[in-house]
């Protein structure tokens, strides 16, 4: 890797979080240059450099150092506890996901999209009938809450969603720094709104990875990071909404761009006969990367500013929204923003399409 890019990440790494952060960083330049878990060039349609599909795994390595540090040391604070309720269940879930991915990552076509689908079902099945605390049942949306207040149809239907999610994470992940940056988001007013160190330590992670995934292009998410961190998203989604922390509209809003684009990638398969679990490259960030990678000089850079176009646009404008209080973040009124962002990404698509010849990739989820 070129010094001064790592220079450069190292010092915002120091700048931003200390000593933690550029431990972090340094752990992230060792995992590149191992030799196993390298993603196929060009595998999304935007990279053209061989990476390490192990940054998902090193986040969740990132997170137990700084919460075993968090546990033992005043520095970081007191509030190093989890949520109130059989949280245990939450990791388990996380942890298991995380390890679906991970086998993926190591070796990749190893396990079919059919039967990892079918083991996500299986983990949040359980998760939710451990926890049903966590079934949404009072959404604001009518006639929806009466179904949600039946326990089985409840329990399969916030499943479903679950499952959902953590794939709509698995699809999005293309564009460096794209659903990093939605998750240093994400966990970062967790943290703000809860004060627990668990949101702040994965906080840290995810920003220091996105650092480096901007910057140098050369580690990815992969599967551990899609499923495990898709799967601490969702559930904790759920858990804040069930403690009033956050209402539906405001998480829908955070997390519009990965939850968006799975359903419209669905309806375009689908429309096109073609099967949902086979990935192409027309996606949204596909599309405008399409478009910067004509107009920038550097491929990484082009790369680069796709994710942070995206994530700017969507999970940004929301912490905008946050930060001066556009609405209470207990209000559905957020609704509003959520269809401003729906309306942007059908216009940016169709706009973003015209004059590219679409090439698809029988690539794998």
């Amino acid at each position: 890797m070129d010094l001064a890019k790592l220079s450069v990440m190292m010092l915002l790494a120091v700048i931003f979080f200390g000593l933690s952060g550029l431990m972090i960083m340094i752990f992230l330049q060792w995992i590149t240059r191992q030799s196993y878990a390298h993603d196929a060039v060009d595998k999304h349609g935007i990279s053209r450099v061989s990476a390490s599909r192990l940054g998902g795994a090193a986040i969740f390595a990132s997170w137990l150092g700084l919460s075993v540090a968090g546990y033992f040391s005043d520095y970081f604070g007191d509030a190093s506890g989890g949520p109130a309720g059989p949280y245990w269940v939450d990791w388990i879930a996380v942890g298991c996901c995380a390890f679906l991915g991970l086998v993926e990552d190591l070796h990749n076509n190893y396990l079919s999209p059919r039967f990892r689908l079918y083991a996500e079902f299986g983990i949040f099945a359980v998760t939710i009938a451990v926890w049903p605390a966590l079934i949404p049942v009072d959404l604001g949306i009518p006639g929806l809450h009466v179904l949600m207040g039946l326990p089985v149809i409840g329990w399969l239907l916030t499943v479903i969603f679950c499952v959902g999610f953590v794939n709509s994470i698995n699809m999005a992940d293309g564009a460096n720094g794209l659903i990093a940056g939605v998750m240093t988001i994400a966990f970062s007013l967790f943290y703000v709104s809860t004060g627990e160190f668990v949101y702040a330590a994965m906080m840290t992670a995810c920003a220091v990875f996105t650092i480096f995934n901007v910057i140098s292009g050369r580690l990815f998410l992969g599967d551990a990071g899609a499923y495990g961190l898709g799967a601490s998203l969702a559930i904790s989604g759920l858990y804040l909404f069930y403690d009033d922390i956050f209402s539906a509209a405001f998480l829908a809003c955070l997390f519009a761009y990965p939850c968006i684009d799975f359903i419209m990638t669905l309806a375009r398969r689908y429309g096109a006969g073609r099967s949902i679990f086979l990935p192409d490259n027309d996606h949204l960030h596909n599309r405008i990367h399409y478009h910067f990678q004509r107009w920038l000089p550097s491929k990484t850079l082009a790369n680069s500013m796709t994710g942070g176009l995206v994530v700017a646009s969507s999970s940004g404008l929301t912490a905008v929204g946050y930060i001066y209080q556009w609405w209470p973040v207990t209000s559905d009124l957020w609704a509003w923003l959520f269809l401003f962002q729906c309306i942007g990404y059908w216009t940016v698509f169709y706009l973003t399409g015209l004059g590219r010849v679409n090439v698809q990739y029988e690539l794998r989820l």
